[in-house]
C-alpha cells in the first residue's frame, strides 16, 4: 500500500493524541504522522519531512487552532536543545501524557489492562534533570 502523504508536501491535520515523548500524532487516511511540539486537539499546517511504509514524520509550519493546554515557552534554547520536549505544555497535562504513555506500554507488554495511578508531580518542575532505566523481563 502506498502512503497517502508525500515528502515535502503541506497538509492540514488535527492532532488526535500525544505520543511517548510528547510528539503530536495525526492521521491522514488512517496513516500515522508524528509531529513534534504540537498538542492533542490542535489544528496544524504541517510539512512532511520523512515517509516510511507504516508512518511519516512532519514539522509544524503553523498552528491554526491552539490547545488550551499550550503555554508560552520560557527558555531561549527550547527549539535547539531537546532537553525539555514538553516545555510548551502545561505541567498538569505533561503528567497526564506521561501517565498515558506508561499505561499504554504496560497494557501492550502484559496484554491485559492494569490501571496506572496518576503521575506524582513536583512542587517546582523546572531546573532538574533525572533519568530512570528499569530493565523488565517476562517470567
Amino acid at each position: 500500500m502506498e502512503a497517502p502523504v508525500e515528502k515535502n508536501k503541506k497538509y492540514i491535520v488535527e492532532i488526535i493524541d500525544n505520543g511517548f515523548q510528547g510528539e503530536g500524532i495525526a492521521k491522514i487516511a488512517d496513516f500515522t504522522i508524528f509531529i513534534p511540539n504540537v498538542l492533542k486537539g490542535e489544528m496544524v499546517e504541517i510539512l512532511i519531512t520523512k515517509v516510511l511504509s507504516s508512518h511519516a514524520f512532519g514539522k509544524a509550519l503553523k498552528i491554526i487552532e491552539k490547545s488550551c493546554k499550550r503555554q508560552e515557552v520560557d527558555c531561549d534554547t527550547f527549539n535547539r536543545c531537546g532537553g525539555c520536549n514538553l516545555r510548551h505544555i502545561e505541567y498538569e497535562q505533561t503528567l497526564e501524557i506521561k501517565k498515558n504513555a506508561v499505561q499504554n506500554l504496560v497494557n501492550k507488554m502484559l496484554k491485559r489492562d492494569i490501571k496506572v495511578e496518576k503521575t506524582i508531580g513536583m512542587e517546582n518542575p523546572f531546573y532538574y534533570r533525572n533519568k530512570a532505566i528499569y530493565p523488565v523481563r517476562k517470567r
